[in-house]
């Protein structure tokens, strides 16, 4: 029987071998074909029964799930800063990689902490959390949150329903199943809620450009222009970014080969707005920087390029770029090469550390993290809050009406602004995730379409 052969195994291998399978799990890639709850639970069971001590099992149990979601993490954090510099292969995809990141920079402390009660996703966790260059001091943060609440905790369940119910040594088969189906559940919950959640209805969608409808500084792919074109047929399409007319222009506007009329552009982070009329762009209104202001902002980041985090750079061409709407300051410089852009600062750490220096010296401007190494510095309110109001009243739609799709949505974030406007909001972390949004909006629409 399986309970038997579970306290068999414990009776055999004795403390130092559950320790060992219990870091093994975290720490090794395999270590998801081992029984790390089941064995927790049982290993409880025993102490209630005399037969191991719970004061020696729960430390143990709870250091060997740390350490071994350490070990796991520095496996992932060396092999990482190589996959950056890989190029693309059939099995292996950068674009999957800078996901990762920017997940983990988003959601990685809940991820940690979450992750250990679902089986396979906290042998795998770690590991991911290294490779994206998730925060050290953080990650360690939930890691020993997560590894005593999981390790402890399931270990100290055993033991208490052993020592309250010694019956239950009759059905310990099903309270072990009951064990994994537990730990399951928040997996379950997750597939069901991501496979019936449905999207609100909304009056008009506002895209970011970098990083939500297309790889950062690279034109949207045909797919994503064909989505857009359908899209456009439903609801009318603004498009809220950092970066220039002419850059949205290249990269979207111009591959639409419908026409531009249901279309708003606001580019330079919503401090300028265009519609188009007839052929050609019209301005609708212009909020730039003057020359006062780019001078008091170049002044402030001079004197902040003795920060720790910036003195040994050594930056591959421009590192302060005019947007006109806002200045951009970008410390790898304009022309370093991607993959050291991406593994420079992939939770906005370094960049948060500077943004607090530059805010004692800049405090009549917004300054917030923007793209993979930059800073935005802008006039104070004009930002994407701004540009949301702007589109609102344009198409005299509440803010509420609207959906917000961006990929900065977090607090730093130049996203973030949107969140004060009563926008709705969905933060995605790569492309992809925002054509499966355009889909199921299409999907509604045909839906709908055959009802009638």
């Amino acid at each position: 029987m399986f309970s038997f052969e579970l306290s068999e195994l414990l009776l055999l291998i004795g403390y130092p071998g559950l320790a060992a399978i219990i870091f093994a799990e975290s720490g090794t890639i395999i270590g998801f074909l081992l029984p790390g709850a089941s064995l927790l639970f049982t290993a409880g069971f025993l102490s209630s029964q005399g037969i191991l001590d719970i004061r020696i099992i729960i430390p143990l149990v709870a250091v060997a799930a740390i350490l071994g979601d350490n070990a796991s993490y520095w496996l992932g954090a060396k092999v990482g800063i190589h996959l950056f510099d890989r190029p693309d292969s059939r099995f292996f995809k950068r674009s999957h990689l800078e996901r990762t990141r920017r997940f983990y920079a988003q959601y990685g402390s809940r991820m940690i902490l979450f992750a250990r009660f679902i089986p396979m996703v906290r042998t795998f966790a770690p590991v991911l959390a290294g490779v994206a260059g998730m925060n050290y001091r953080v990650f360690m943060f939930y890691n020993v949150i997560g590894g005593v609440l999981w390790a402890g905790g399931i270990a100290y369940s055993g033991y208490l329903l052993g020592d309250t119910f010694p019956q239950v040594a009759d059905y310990f088969e099903t309270a072990i199943l009951a064990i994994v189906l537990i730990t399951c559940l928040p997996l379950a919950w997750g597939f069901f809620r991501h496979r019936f959640d449905r999207l609100p209805a909304v009056r008009a969608i506002i895209f970011d450009l970098d990083g939500t409808l297309s790889e950062p500084f690279t034109p949207a792919s045909p797919d994503t222009i064909k989505r857009l074109e359908k899209l456009l047929d439903i609801m009318p399409v603004a498009f809220l970014s950092g970066a220039t007319l002419v850059r949205m222009r290249t990269s979207i506007l111009d591959q639409l080969s419908r026409g531009h009329e249901n279309i708003l552009a606001l580019p330079v982070n919503g401090a300028q707005g265009y519609a188009y009329t007839g052929d050609t762009w019209q301005l609708l209104y212009d909020e730039t920087l003057d020359t006062p202001e780019r001078e008091t902002i170049m002044a402030a980041l001079e004197k902040v390029k003795s920060h720790r985090d910036l003195t040994d750079l050594e930056p591959a061409g421009e590192t302060v770029v005019d947007r006109r709407g806002y200045i951009a300051f970008t410390a790898l410089g304009v022309d370093a090469p991607k993959s050291a852009k991406l593994a420079w600062d992939p939770t906005s750490e370094k960049r948060r550390s500077i943004i607090k220096d530059l805010a004692v010296l800049l405090p009549g401007y917004d300054i917030y993290v923007g793209g993979t190494t930059t800073i935005d510095i802008m006039r104070k309110g004009v930002n994407k809050a701004y540009g949301i109001d702007k589109i609102s009243t344009h198409w005299s739609f509440h803010a509420a009406d609207m959906l917000f799709i961006g990929d900065a949505l977090y607090p730093g974030g130049n996203d973030y602004p949107v969140m004060t406007t009563g926008v709705r909001t969905i933060q995605v972390t790569h492309p992809t995730e925002t054509a499966r949004i355009i889909d199921k909006y299409l999907n509604r629409r045909d839906s709908d379409t055959s009802r009638t």
